[in-house]
């Protein structure tokens, strides 16, 4: 299993609900066993979701900073606080799908063929990444810029998390499912409505030491299989640091929607294929305290290629400086500051700079390495003591 690579995103939904019930009325569904709605989720029976999501992040990071001059929407700002998001996504290929229970299950669709488009909303502007296949398009309404690059697995890793239902494979997924089976308990909750829809609550409850997931919730929608809300709660508190959720959803994606063209007058930049080491994102350790390991990570060249104040000249960021720079559009210094502050912050021990949050746990290793889990710092060390002495 593939822990997140940082916070991921989360929300707080109000729900529709039928004419004449209340908000304490949980829908009357068939019984169903925790095994047979992990198998439901799995096989999915639609290709396509559009809706607007409502994230919320509370992983103990401290507050983004707006990035750029006039401080619009940006995709970083996604890994704290709260955010609207509006999600289209169709994994057809042809960028559109009939409505709930007509399609047939997703899973042996290419990721070459998937098309999603991605809406962060501020105030008075909007960040829009349009993906279609391998090709990304970035729209800052902002600044009226258009940028277009390839999807890394860097990148999509980081944007996998602006929806519940893929937020929802970190734990549901089959590669998930067979890691944690021994380590993990599953039961079902009472089942409730979320954007409208009758949903399943699975429960899933970590038996294992070391790691800071006390426990998550997933419900799923009871007629399509597909995630509509997840909770990730740290182990001993009552609220979630992670919640991911629809307001609305609709088993339908518009093609419209999930095409970008450039508006007359923009600029439009070309970004440059990243320097990546080969296989950048792979896998560390086993059950609950796995980590996520990406490769070509070195901290102070990252936030020297981020830009510099006052328009000095600067070279082009590289590597994983180059992901975070095209997706923040023009950072400059708040970002630099931030991950100033984080490495400042940060315990300097054997294995490399470890900072730490009530759920998620960084290890900066001297071989340029990021290791990220759901893990206490002793637990993460282990397991970068163990990839590193098999290195």
């Amino acid at each position: 299993m593939l822990t997140p690579i940082v916070a991921a995103a989360a929300v707080l939904a109000v729900a529709a609900f039928s004419h004449g019930l209340v908000a304490s009325d949980p829908p009357r569904l068939p019984g169903i066993s925790p095994l047979s709605l992990l198998k439901k989720v799995g096989k999915p029976q639609t290709q396509a979701v559009s809706g607007t999501v409502k994230l919320t992040v509370d992983i103990g990071l401290p507050k983004l900073p707006k990035l750029g001059g006039d401080g619009g929407a940006d995709p970083m700002r996604l890994l704290s606080g709260v955010h609207l998001v509006r999600l289209a996504t169709d994994a057809s290929g042809s960028g559109s799908s009939s409505d709930s229970g007509s399609g047939s299950g997703s899973g042996s669709e290419s990721e070459s063929e998937s098309r999603e488009r991605i809406g962060i909303q501020d105030t008075l502007s909007e960040y829009d990444l349009f993906r279609d296949g391998s090709d990304l398009w970035m729209w800052d309404s902002a600044h009226q810029t258009a940028r277009h690059g390839s999807v890394d697995s860097v990148t999509s890793a980081l944007l996998s998390f602006a929806s519940p239902s893929d937020l929802a494979k970190t734990f549901t997924g089959p590669s998930a499912v067979k890691t944690l089976l021994f380590d993990t308990a599953y039961s079902m909750r009472d089942t409730r409505r979320v954007a409208g829809r009758d949903c399943y609550v699975l429960q899933i409850t970590p038996h294992s030491d070391g790691t800071t997931v006390g426990s998550v919730e997933v419900a799923v929608d009871a007629a399509t299989g597909v995630p509509l809300s997840v909770s990730v709660y740290p182990t001993g508190s009552s609220s979630p640091a992670i919640k991911a959720e629809f307001e609305t959803v609709s088993f339908s994606a518009d093609p419209s929607e999930l095409r970008f063209t450039p508006p007359p007058g923009a600029k439009v930049v070309e970004e440059a294929t990243p320097d990546l080491p080969a296989n950048p994102v792979h896998g560390a350790g086993t059950d609950w305290t796995s980590a996520a390991v990406i490769g070509g990570v070195d901290p102070q060249k990252l936030i020297a290629g981020l830009g510099t104040p006052h328009g000095a000249a600067q070279p082009a960021p590289e590597g994983f400086a180059a992901v975070l720079a095209a997706l923040a559009g023009t950072p400059g210094t708040p970002l630099q500051s931030y991950l100033r502050m984080m490495m400042a912050d940060g315990a300097k021990t054997p294995v490399g700079v470890v900072w730490s949050s009530r759920l998620v746990s960084l290890v900066f290793t001297p071989d340029q390495r990021l290791f990220v889990a759901f893990a206490t710092p002793e637990s993460l060390e282990a397991t970068v003591a163990a990839e590193v002495g098999h290195s």
